[in-house]
């Protein structure tokens, strides 16, 4: 009969296991640059792996390697410094800062190889975990080991036959992405190449709300340092109008375009413009413009009916909680009017109150998990990408914002996120939005913020679009998807591929064909319709020149454009197209 080991004992060997599993990381520090590419890095790629975290503003910090111990980690650096970056320094990422994650291990491969990134991508989103010239290859993170040992035979049919479910600490996750891999993810996937959804009668729903991109869940899950704020306007106030007024950009007289001639068209009609249809937005075409909307009875009446309602979505806030939260954006204060309600998401914001005001406390700790704890006792954490019942320490104001976001994904939180916390936060709250977007049942709310919708000619082609749109109640999932996509365009565009500008282009024409077909119905659909299709045109030409604004040429603005506008009334116009 074998001899049983003692508790003690047994526990001091699991102890001994996990220390040596999750010890810390180090890794080389090289900078932070301003539009930093992979190219840009070529010289490094010989000392380790080379990748990137993006922290707003089009900045990168950019880091070398992964290392098991400080003295592997200072033999790197010397060598990075010897390349021309003398400020590289090291950086330990302590493994009780990280979390268990449970994850797929593909592969290991040596960096110095050929390495068949595209093969490892259809895997889902990947992360490496660099060792010396090896790099460790992997999937997930999973919501459990059951979820991934599911999908484990799917990841050994991509070739991977050697492949296995592990945990490990979030610290040693890095996601590798386009930086990092070289490989080009689409801008939307708008299911191109995929069969189209059916409608009731059978036919074709091809342009559905775009699906959103998949959450970067390593980020949620390795709790990033990041900056406490990315405030776009110095000195000026968080609030949506100031945000809309700063984001309003001129539209350029001095390139033809197809939108503005659509435009002319429409103002020649009304006789508000009596110049030629020449695709130049000069000052005949803008003071027609001004003349069309001031006479249009239609347009005058969405104008009112934009300003005085809530956005799409947003029409069962609580006001009084609402009014509280939005407060705080010009008068931290305020807070104290938060201590009146008992909801999770008053109790979230508290929190980030009191740590902006004073830093990381054990009452943020605290105060925040049991906000998060309630907001989804009654949802479960199915397919969230955290762990809502886990007990967490707020460290960085970064992690506490993205948590913050996730309570208003939970199904019982009717308060909208505030248009200064994405102007303070925007890369917490791009992830947020996707993460929320991509979750059954999704019901996180958004206020309209600098992401275009308070424009003035948006926000009444949304205020008559909405008006169009058939159903009794509007689909707050597929909204947040819409918001999700529009909050990525607007943070951190990137061109569409040809198969994507084909779709987008072939939604706008078959959207314009169906919506001049309802209009022969009756003299009020073509006054709706007329006005629509202004406001439309209107916004594509500005639209276009956001995008060139950020460094695009013109045919790229322009399927950028339609990207946005998709986003915004695609789903409200879908019995149209």
């Amino acid at each position: 009969m074998k001899k049983l080991l003692p508790f003690s004992t047994l526990l001091a060997l699991v102890f001994t296991g996990l220390t040596a599993q999750d010890n810390s990381f180090f890794t080389i520090q090289v900078g932070t640059f301003i539009d930093a590419k992979a190219e840009d890095f070529k010289p490094l790629q010989a000392v380790g792996l080379v990748y990137a975290r993006d922290v707003g503003g089009n900045l990168r910090e950019v880091f070398v390697g992964g290392y098991d111990s400080r003295e592997a980690a200072e033999r790197g650096a010397a060598e990075v410094r010897q390349k021309g970056y003398a400020n590289a320094f090291i950086q330990e990422r302590r493994a009780a800062d990280g979390r268990a994650a449970v994850v797929i291990q593909m592969a290991t491969r040596k960096m110095d190889s050929k390495l068949e990134w595209e093969k490892f991508m259809e895997a889902g989103e990947i992360y490496g975990t660099p060792s010396g010239n090896l790099i460790k290859i992997a999937a997930g993170p999973y919501a459990s080991t059951d979820a991934a040992q599911k999908d484990l035979p799917r990841v050994r049919k991509l070739g991977f036959k050697d492949a296995f479910v592990k945990t490990a600490n979030s610290v040693h996750l890095i996601p590798l992405t386009e930086f990092e891999t070289g490989v080009k993810k689409p801008l939307i996937p708008l299911g191109i190449g995929q069969a189209a959804p059916k409608t009731a009668s059978g036919q074709p729903s091809a342009y559905e709300v775009l699906t959103p991109r998949t959450p970067d869940v390593a980020a949620a899950a390795s709790q990033p340092s990041v900056p406490s704020s990315y405030e776009y306007y110095a000195g000026v106030p968080a609030t949506a109008s100031t945000a809309s007024q700063a984001a309003l950009p001129a539209i350029n007289s001095r390139i033809k375009r197809n939108s503005v001639m659509e435009l002319q068209k429409i103002l020649k009609s009304a006789n508000a413009y009596t110049g030629g249809l020449d695709g130049y937005y000069g000052s005949g075409t803008a003071s027609g413009y001004e003349a069309f909307i001031q006479q249009n009875r239609t347009i005058r009446k969405y104008q009112l009916l934009a300003e005085n309602m809530p956005a799409p979505g947003q029409e069962k806030a609580n006001a009084a909680l609402q009014s509280a939260i939005d407060a705080l954006a010009s008068n931290p204060s305020a807070g104290s009017r938060l201590d009146a309600f008992n909801e999770p998401v008053a109790r979230g914001y508290r929190a980030y109150e009191i740590f902006s005001a004073m830093g990381a406390s054990p009452d943020v700790n605290r105060m925040m998990n049991a906000a998060i704890r309630d907001a989804f006792a009654s949802q479960g954490a199915s397919g969230l990408p955290f762990d809502p019942f886990a007990t967490y320490a707020y460290q960085d104001i970064g992690q506490l914002v993205l948590h913050l976001y996730y309570i208003h994904c939970a199904s019982g939180t009717n308060v909208s996120a505030p248009c200064w916390l994405a102007t303070r936060h925007p890369q917490e709250a791009a992830r947020a939005y996707q993460a929320c977007a991509g979750l059954p049942g999704a019901a996180a709310k958004l206020q309209a913020c600098s992401q275009f919708e308070n424009w003035p000619e948006i926000k009444v082609l949304v205020a008559i679009a909405s008006d169009l749109n058939a159903d009794q109640s509007f689909n707050q999932q597929r909204l947040s998807q819409a918001a999700a996509e529009r909050a990525r365009l607007y943070a951190a565009p990137t061109p569409l591929n040809q198969a994507e500008e084909k779709a987008v282009e072939g939604w706008s024409r078959n959207l314009m064909a169906g919506l001049n077909s309802w209009a022969t119905r009756d003299p009020l659909n073509q006054q709706i319709n007329t006005a629509f299709q202004a406001m439309f045109y209107q916004s594509q030409a500005r639209l276009e020149d956001f995008f060139m604004s950020k460094g695009y040429d013109a045919n790229q603005a322009r399927g950028l454009s339609l990207a946005t506008l998709h986003t915004l009334v695609a789903y409200h116009l879908q019995r149209f197209v």
